[in-house]
């Protein structure tokens, strides 16, 4: 009997280490990476605080689901960068719309767009839709497109490595621990 429990805890802690603990050492990494970004970034870039913290919300929401839900259909690689990229451009229509339209007309105008072309094109992942008011209320510009790709790449990379070299599945698990008790 312990060594049946002995077992199923050894399972558990490794699955809690690889498909939680590790990830979420990513999610941070991740943050930190975006923070360096735009570090980097700041006198080439003009970029409210409100919107860094909003690109910060946005990839800290995105790392969340890519890393620690890895089999949510919005977790798919594909689908996280064609948001990232249909909120980016019509993000930067917002900001150049923003002068003509005022900031609540300019928001919902913008939000909707992202939310009927995410919908539309099946490329949803909700912390995207962010990305648009980042570019509306921001005051970002086309600059801005630079940081989200560089942010987009390093997630990729750090999904990428995870996928690869870190997470473990449950038949991975028990076909590990039935090989080791033979």
């Amino acid at each position: 009997m312990g060594g049946l429990a002995s077992k199923e805890f050894k399972i558990k802690a490794e699955r809690y280490v690889k498909n939680t603990f590790v990830p979420s050492i990513f999610l941070g990494i991740t943050i930190s990476a975006v923070s360096v970004l735009l570090f980097i970034l700041r006198n080439e870039l003009v970029i409210v605080s409100d919107g860094k913290f909003l690109i910060f919300a946005s990839f800290g929401s995105t790392a969340f689901i890519m890393y620690l839900m890895p089999s949510s259909p919005t977790a798919k690689i594909d689908k996280f960068v064609k948001s990232y990229a249909i909120a980016s451009v019509i993000g930067l229509f917002g900001f150049y719309a923003y002068p003509v339209l005022g900031t609540f007309f300019d928001l919902a105008i913008v939000e909707t767009l992202i939310a009927l072309a995410l919908v539309s094109l099946k490329a949803i992942h909700p912390p995207a839709a962010a990305i648009g008011i980042v570019f509306a209320i921001g005051k970002v510009g086309p600059y801005g497109i630079v940081v989200i790709m560089l942010g987009i790449l390093t997630i990729i990379g750090l999904k990428i490595m995870l996928d690869r070299v870190v997470l473990v599945t449950e038949d991975e698990l028990a076909k590990k621990h039935s090989l080791s008790n033979e």
